[in-house]
């Protein structure tokens, strides 16, 4: 059995929505539309008034149809206007952007009748007429054909023979296309044989104003406001009109607009803006499709966006206080803690987001006004903000990414720690080539902080300069005791510093029981080459701390012999005590290498960073004492 869709009798105020369908206002606006987008330059319309009480049409000289399109409009319920004829349609030889998407505006001939007639004509084709009724069942709508009438010329009209009687004046229908199509010169409505102009837009609704671009040139500006908000933005924008013909599009978008004004706002679908400049007759485009970029366009179109920002920034200023005085009540234990002096400046800086953001929502206000209390509270006050502005798109897309991956505390942590080991490694690699670096003032405390340099084993902050183990090294040495008075944790010789840093080991009950592991860091002074002499003199060091029984039999000790230079025969690593006491030489061009590998070669791909131009900088300045922060110790 053949089955069929059925459509109840509401099936159509659903599709369509009731403003079409009971309102008359918003009925004729779509018709009128209907005729924009078919290219007409003259409509003509038939309001039912006292004399003509039953009889509405609308008539329009666009391209027309014909019968087999008709039919496939009408018929698809869901017809998509801009992928089955394009966003655009020519008229005197320019494009015209038109208004409609989804097809709904042909069935507003129902809001003034039960039925309505549709009689068109497209040029090249024969002439058709149709009723087109109102159903139920296996159709929401019938088509009925009738007999064609006779048209000379190209265009749509639909007629209402029954219309039902309106309440809507002559006058007020006259005023409403008059605040919504009046935009392009080329386009004119007829009520009644009486042409729709400015006249017909009441006092209170529209308002003319002159400025000055910095050229002396005058611009007209008239501000049409409709006081109540359409839903869409389509007869609304911007419209510049030069030598009595519109220059492209009346929108929001044309000319980077939309970067001042929201167009969803409340305040966009509501006004137009009419701007006359005929003195900018040589900045059009030939298509008449846009403006070039000229010194003129560019002068007149900054006093007239600064006129229309202004503008719709007075209109919207008790909804954006509202708004604010929301956010303040919410915010308003955090504020109490804030001086009356940042308090106020808080108000002022979310003033001004509000005006040059335009387009911001009042739940992201609402977070940006917590962040910049919060900035307010802080030390650094707003340099933040100064930071975030140097960042190009791009740059805060991937901070966006960043902070949506790490906590900013994790983050920070992380970043401090890669930036002591990079400044670590830049600083010895200014120092270690240097003949007048001091060991023991510059060295010896880098080494200390970079024992990570020498693997991952040496990682543990547990790490400490031995000082009872450096006495036992000094004495050693009738010449160790030269300088050791302002480094006591060194052992200064004659042609080297000795480090010595250690860390304990513990018993079963946590109790300290000796030294688990010890680091013996001796820095030969420049032009001194390791050899087995040099070898030689830390297992010296290690001999005599066993001898005094500062070292265990199980504690493990590594000693790295540091210098510009290494006998050829002698860069492999000397073992003694049974394998537990290593002694590696190194030079300094090996060192760094290990410093770089251990930071995943980090430290070239952010040598320019501005931390590390800081800590050159600081370097470079005379400074008084000792270095690095360290104090003297006697």
């Amino acid at each position: 059995m053949e089955q069929h869709l059925l459509f109840g009798p509401n099936f159509l105020e659903k599709l369509v929505g009731q403003n079409i369908l009971f309102d008359r206002r918003v009925a004729l606006l779509e018709l009128i539309a209907n005729s924009w987008d078919a290219g007409a330059k003259n409509v003509k319309i038939i309001w039912p008034t006292h004399s003509n009480e039953q009889c509405f049409s609308i008539c329009d000289d666009g391209e027309g149809l014909t019968k087999k399109e008709f039919i496939e409009r009408w018929r698809t319920l869901a017809y998509d206007r801009i992928a089955a004829q394009g966003s655009v349609v020519i008229v005197n030889d320019r494009q015209r952007r038109v208004f409609g998407r989804n097809g709904i505006g042909r069935f507003a001939g129902f809001c003034f009748g039960d039925d309505y007639l549709v009689k068109s004509k497209k040029e090249g084709h024969p002439a058709f007429c149709f009723r087109v009724k109102e159903s139920s069942g296996i159709f929401p709508f019938t088509l009925e054909e009738g007999q064609a009438p006779e048209c000379a010329t190209h265009g749509t009209a639909i007629e209402v023979s029954n219309a039902s009687p309106s309440s809507i004046s002559e006058e007020e229908i006259m005023a409403d296309i008059g605040m919504r199509f009046l935009t392009d010169p080329a386009f004119s409505c007829y009520v009644n044989g009486t042409k729709v102009d400015f006249s017909n837009i009441p006092d209170s609704s529209i308002s003319e104003d002159c400025l000055v671009d910095e050229n002396g040139n005058e611009i007209v500006i008239k501000v049409i406001d409709t006081i109540d908000s359409d839903k869409t933005t389509k007869q609304h924008g911007v419209a510049w009109h030069v030598r009595g013909r519109l220059v492209g599009d009346s929108d929001w978008r044309s000319n980077g607009l939309n970067e001042i004004v929201d167009g969803r706002s409340a305040e966009a679908k509501r006004h137009t803006f009419i701007v006359s400049a005929d003195f900018l007759n040589e900045s059009v485009s030939k298509d008449w499709t846009g403006f070039l970029n000229t010194k003129e366009f560019q002068a007149a179109k900054k006093v007239v966006f600064d006129y229309v920002k202004d503008f719709l920034f007075g209109q919207s200023e008790a909804r954006r206080e509202k708004t604010l005085n929301r956010i303040e009540h919410r915010n308003q234990d955090s504020l109490e803690i804030l001086t009356s002096v940042g308090r106020e400046r808080w108000k002022k800086f979310m003033r001004h987001v509000q005006r040059e953001c335009s387009s911001i929502n009042e739940t992201d206000l609402s977070r940006l006004a917590a962040v910049l209390i919060n900035l307010e509270k802080s030390n650094t006050k707003y340099e933040l903000i100064e930071k975030l502005h140097e960042l190009n798109s791009n740059q805060l897309d991937d901070l966006t990414g960043i902070l949506s991956s790490w906590t900013l505390d994790i983050a920070k942590e992380v970043l401090d720690e890669l930036e002591l080991r990079i400044k670590l490694i830049d600083e010895l690699r200014e120092r270690v080539f240097d003949t007048a670096t001091r060991e023991v003032q510059d060295l010896q405390p880098l080494f200390f902080r970079g024992l990570w340099i020498f693997g991952p084993e040496y990682e543990t902050i547990e790490f400490t300069s031995n000082e009872g183990m450096t006495k036992v090294i000094q004495k050693l040495f009738s010449s160790a005791e030269v300088g050791s008075k302002n480094r006591p944790d060194f052992a200064v010789l004659p042609s080297s510093s000795v480090g010595l840093y250690s860390y304990p080991t513990f018993d079963e009950q946590g109790g300290e029981q000796g030294v688990d592991r010890l680091v013996i860091v001796e820095l030969k002074k420049p032009g001194i080459a390791i050899s087995t002499d040099e070898k030689a003199q830390c297992w010296k060091y290690v001999s005599e701390l066993l001898k005094k029984g500062l070292l265990g039999e199980e504690t493990k000790v590594t000693c790295f012999v540091l210098g510009s230079e290494i006998d050829g025969f002698e860069r492999l690593p000397r073992k003694e005590n049974n394998d537990r006491c290593v002694i590696q030489p190194l030079d300094y061009h090996v060192v760094l290498q290990r410093a770089k590998s251990r930071l995943l070669r980090l430290y070239d791909k952010v040598s320019g960073a501005p931390f590390l131009e800081t800590d050159r900088q600081a370097r470079s300045q005379p400074q008084q004492g000792f270095p690095l922060g360290f104090s003297t110790s006697s």
